[in-house]
């Protein structure tokens, strides 16, 4: 009996106290690709094929398995009630082994190049931890990018930050969903006003001037008939100078100068593209992957 008792205590002592998930990936192949068509290019093949082929529907790809079966059924919990909440997608991911050429990249193909996204601007928010680099990345695509701009991203990679530092993954994880709900709540920021997502899942800004031109048309068009019609009455002709009422001869007319003092010239501040082909719209930085397509979002270390 004492035998059987210590085999199982030993038995105990050496079974792991964390059970960690694996995430589960598909191959894919030049023939078979299993990417979205319009997003191929002769360029990104090679980005495509080097890209994990995932299930869209996990949401929690723990490739560097930082977090327990446990966490990671909680965190997937968080991120689906996220989706159905707010309609726009909600990635986890973390990784050990980065075969990009850095965090951002990675985000942006992973997100590309699995069926991510909610709608026809693929909205989403990707989080990022990145144990090969050291790094965190929050990716934005869609209607993402207009809802978080770079104030709130910063915002969030400050707030995950101290967390990822002491190694509480799931903590940060935790953190980043919750802040990212209450900024959904708080609606879009006051840079990203007036900028709306176009077809092509871009941010652009809201075109206004066609309702100035039809404004302007209503009031223009209709003084020009009422101009016309009085013109053809040829009643009295009314006085429309000072000259009508003065004596010829009667006021003279001293001599003055403008002279010039100096000159003032404004600047405005050009802000350059960013180095993977984009630049900054409203108040989110835009960039983009080898796909084409346009990203926000940003990182930093821990």
């Amino acid at each position: 009996m004492k035998k059987h008792i210590i085999i199982l205590l030993i038995t105990l002592l050496f079974i792991p106290n964390k059970i960690f998930a694996y995430v589960t990936t598909s191959d894919r192949t030049e023939d078979n690709l299993q990417v979205r068509e319009e997003l191929i290019n002769d360029d990104n093949i090679e980005d495509i094929l080097n890209t994990p082929k995932v299930n869209e529907k996990e949401k929690v790809y723990d490739f560097a398995d930082l977090f327990t079966s446990y966490e990671e059924i909680e965190i997937k919990k968080k991120s689906l009630s996220y989706i159905e909440k707010y309609n726009m997608d909600l990635i986890i991911v973390t990784i050990d082994n980065n075969n990009k050429v850095n965090s951002s990249e990675y985000a942006k193909d992973f997100y590309d190049y699995n069926y991510f996204g909610i709608n026809d601007s693929y909205d989403g928010l990707l989080y990022l931890i990145d144990m090969d680099n050291r790094e965190v990345y929050i990716l934005t695509v869609g209607k993402a990018i207009l809802m978080y701009d770079d104030i709130r991203i910063d915002s969030l990679l400050d707030k995950t930050l101290s967390s990822l530092t002491l190694g509480n993954y799931y903590t940060s994880v935790d953190i980043f969903i919750k802040e990212a709900i209450n900024y959904m709540e708080m609606g879009i920021p006051q840079s990203n006003e007036g900028y709306e997502i176009d077809s092509n899942g871009n941010l652009v800004k809201i075109k206004t001037v066609n309702w100035i031109i039809t404004f302007v048309g209503a009031l223009l068009i209709p003084s020009l008939i009422l101009w016309f019609l009085i013109s053809r009455h040829k009643g009295i002709k009314l006085a429309n100078t000072a000259d009508t009422y003065l004596e010829k001869d009667s006021i003279s007319y001293g001599e003055s100068k403008d002279i010039f003092l100096t000159s003032y010239k404004s600047r405005v501040p050009v802000i350059k593209s960013t180095s993977s082909g984009g630049g900054r719209s409203g108040g989110s930085t835009i960039s983009r992957g080898s796909s084409g397509r346009s990203h926000g979002g940003g990182g930093r270390k821990f």
